[in-house]
This record gives C-alpha cells, sequence and structure tokens, in this order.
C-alpha cells in the first residue's frame, strides 16, 4: 500500500448532499480543499443513491433555500434544455413546497466542475480510517484502493452521513434503536396506466400481502396511499427497508442485499400479476441502498420538534430549513406533520452544527444536533446543501482569519453564504 502525505486547510468528509456544496464554498473563498467521497460521484443521495428530487427550493410564498445548490440545479436544467417554472407557476397542494426533478449525469458532472474550478482536491472511493487532533491541526488517516492517506488540516468538516468523523474520535452520538426505515431507489417503466385499474390493482396487491407473495414494506406506504401509486411513480422511493443501517460495510452489505431482494419480488408481482404491466421492464436501479437517519452527533444545541414547529428564531441561525416533517414507519409508511402556517420557515442554528466541546471539527447533513422528528423536517435535501455551504464558509473564515470555526461570527458566515447565493436570513 502506498503513503501519501498531503497538508491542506480544510478536509472534509462526504461529498454528498452537504459535503459537494461545502467543498465548492470553501475552496471559492480561497483556501485549500481535500473532499474524501466513499462513492465514485458528488451529490450523495440526489445522484448514486437515486433520490434525484432536491426539494424544496421555494415555500408557496418565498424562496427557502437557494445559493450553490440553486445554482447547479439551474446549469443542469439549462444543460438539459429544461426551463424552470417559477413558484408563481407552482402548486403546492400535497406538501407545502415544490418537488424538482435533476438528471443524475448532468448534475453529478456540473457538481464535480465546479469543485474542481474551486480547486478542490476530490479522493473518490475512499474512506476515514483515523482521526486525530494534533494541537490547532487535524491529521486526518484515509484509505482507498492501494493507497493510505494522511492529510493535515486546519479545519475538518463531517459530512458522511453517519458521522464517520465524529464516531472516529469516539465524540457521543445518538442512535435511536427504532429508526426510520431506509429504501434502494429503483424505477419500473413500461406499465400501460389505461389498462391499470385503481381497485383492481388494490385488491391483487392485498391478496398478494395475505398470502404471504409479498411482504410488509415492499410497498412502502401501504398505509397512508392506494397501491395505485406505486405503479404510477414505477416504484421510485416506493419501497422500504426496516432496520436499515449504513453506518459501517457489513449494515450497509445487508441493506443493499435486502433492498434488491424486494425490488425483484415487486417487479415479478407487477409484471404477472397486474393488468396493464405484462410489458413492464426494470429498467434501472442504483448502486446502494439508503439510510434517512442514523447517527445525530450531540452538538452545542440539539434542534427539538417543539424549536421546529414553532419556528423559533436563532441568534445563530445559518441557513433556512423546510417547513414540515417527514417521518418515514413501519406502522403506516410515513407520517406527515404540518406547520400551523405556510409562513413558519424553521432555521438551523450554528451551535447544531458544532459538536459538543471540539473545535475547528463542523458538521452537516443529516447527522446535526437535532432530535429524531426536527430531524425528519431538516434532513431535506435543499436544507442539507444549504448547510453544507455554511459549514464551508465557516471553515473557510476560521483558516482566513486564524481562529477556530465555532468562533466565527456568524454574521461572516450568513454574509458569504448570500454572496454566493444563498437566501438572506430575516
Amino acid at each position: 500500500m502506498r503513503e501519501q502525505r498531503e497538508t491542506v486547510d480544510v478536509v472534509i468528509a462526504g461529498g454528498g448532499t452537504a459535503g459537494h456544496v461545502a467543498a465548492i464554498q470553501a475552496g471559492r473563498a480561497g483556501v485549500k480543499v481535500s473532499l474524501i467521497e466513499a462513492s465514485s460521484m458528488l451529490g450523495g443521495t440526489m445522484t448514486d443513491g437515486g433520490v434525484f428530487m432536491p426539494n424544496h427550493w421555494h415555500s408557496p410564498r418565498q424562496a427557502v433555500v437557494q445559493g450553490i445548490g440553486w445554482e447547479l440545479f439551474k446549469q443542469s436544467k439549462e444543460v438539459e434544455g429544461l426551463r424552470i417554472k417559477p413558484m408563481t407557476e407552482r402548486r403546492a397542494v400535497d406538501t407545502p413546497g415544490y418537488y424538482s426533478n435533476i438528471n443524475v449525469p448532468i448534475y453529478a458532472t456540473l457538481a464535480e466542475q465546479a469543485a474542481l474550478e474551486a480547486g478542490v482536491e476530490i479522493h473518490y472511493h475512499e474512506f476515514i480510517g483515523e482521526v486525530h487532533q494534533d494541537g490547532n491541526e487535524w491529521e486526518v488517516i484515509s484509505f482507498a484502493r492501494g493507497i493510505k492517506r494522511i492529510t493535515r488540516c486546519k479545519e475538518l468538516i463531517d459530512c458522511s452521513g453517519d458521522a464517520d468523523v465524529v464516531r472516529a474520535l469516539g465524540r457521543p452520538v445518538d442512535k435511536a434503536r427504532a429508526r426510520q426505515p431506509g429504501t434502494l431507489q429503483y424505477r419500473i417503466e413500461g406499465i400501460d396506466m389505461q389498462q391499470v385499474w385503481e381497485g383492481e390493482a388494490q385488491k391483487i396487491y392485498d391478496e398478494a400481502m395475505e398470502k404471504g407473495e409479498l411482504e410488509k414494506g415492499d410497498w412502502a406506504y401501504f398505509g397512508i396511499y392506494p397501491f395505485l401509486w406505486y405503479l404510477q411513480m414505477g416504484g421510485h422511493n416506493a419501497t422500504h427497508i426496516y432496520g436499515c443501517d449504513t453506518s459501517d460495510a457489513d449494515g450497509q452489505t445487508a441493506a443493499n442485499i435486502e433492498g434488491r431482494k424486494r425490488m425483484l419480488r415487486m417487479f415479478e408481482f407487477v409484471r404477472d400479476r397486474i393488468p396493464g404491466a405484462e410489458r413492464a421492464v426494470l429498467k434501472q436501479m442504483y448502486t446502494r441502498a439508503l439510510s434517512r437517519e442514523g447517527c445525530r452527533v450531540i452538538g452545542e444545541h440539539v434542534v427539538t420538534l417543539d424549536e421546529f414547529m414553532a419556528a423559533v428564531p436563532y441568534d445563530d441561525a445559518v441557513c433556512n430549513a423546510f417547513n414540515y416533517i417527514d417521518l418515514h414507519n413501519e406502522d403506516n409508511g410515513c407520517e406527515e406533520i404540518f406547520h400551523e402556517s405556510e409562513e413558519l420557515i424553521p432555521t438551523v442554528p450554528f451551535r447544531a452544527l458544532m459538536p459538543k466541546d471540539t473545535s475547528r471539527l463542523l458538521v452537516a447533513g443529516r447527522i446535526l444536533s437535532a432530535d429524531r422528528k426536527s430531524l425528519a423536517g431538516i434532513r431535506a435535501q435543499c436544507t442539507c446543501m444549504a448547510m453544507g455551504q455554511a459549514v464551508g464558509a465557516a471553515a473557510a473564515l476560521a483558516v482566513q482569519s486564524g481562529r477556530a470555526s465555532r468562533d466565527v461570527p456568524v454574521a461572516d458566515i450568513v454574509a458569504l453564504t448570500v454572496e454566493n447565493g444563498a437566501v438572506p436570513l430575516h
């Protein structure tokens, strides 16, 4: 194994929904960034995970999150030759906001190009192994095929999705015994929906469940939507993996195997049993099963459900969050909790992105310091991108000012993100 030693200003663990934006923001601010990503592309759940629906940029009343994520989204639509409909032409009926699909190959490539243009060093197929603090610097040991990389840096950001850095340091995390189900994304095409009758399809599904031909979770939202919804979506984002835990390789392997087994069972059922689906084709499967909830960092502040639902104004808010909760479960598929008013826009406090009693270490994404139910709202992809941009700005400003990121004035963090397109906070 070849050993490589590097020195940078900022190391970011994970190039997913939060991490790729954090890297671009820090790089654009003028610091040297190393981005360590375990998969083969940037974007995380949006790209190689197949949840290609960054939501929500807008509420019915205002822009909620924009910034670098929105910039990349707009660029991807321009490459596709598609017009982005303004919020005045959208109708928020099912939820208080709008779903906006991306083209995965285009978005992932544009994100990569933006990172490289910002001077970011990208290391794909690489995992964090050990992390040590040496005075005001970090030593990060990562592993890839044939490579042991030892990187020294001044600021460290954990966007791994499972708190890999925080756990490597032995810092406390909260991991609920009962977690939200995970999923494996796939797509069934070729169903002739003109031949599908809602009542008949539902009866066929119900009979298959009664006979044990299908299992609970093969169709995720059995308690809140008719089976017709599964057919309309072609199975996309419509299967649950119970007990999904991707915090280590064994858990990821088990989730992948379970997800693919459920996928194949559902495809064969749909093709063989549903009138109109005889020519159905299992067209696409994404590379890995996804967890909606894993380890949550114990931070300087823990966002609570009450705070989230009341949109409590924080003195140290660094970005907006969206205003409803989407808590997946085994009982009926999903619990949705809506705010009393569309005008209530929660925010994310900087303290929730600081692991407790640490310095020069920040986190972003679904591992932030929050209780389970508030996390189910904050984990939305656009909010994760906004958190990533905030911590990328904080780390860059810390390096440039010679202080720890936790001591950077929040007003300076927000100002830098706004300079890069983020929504101003009020």
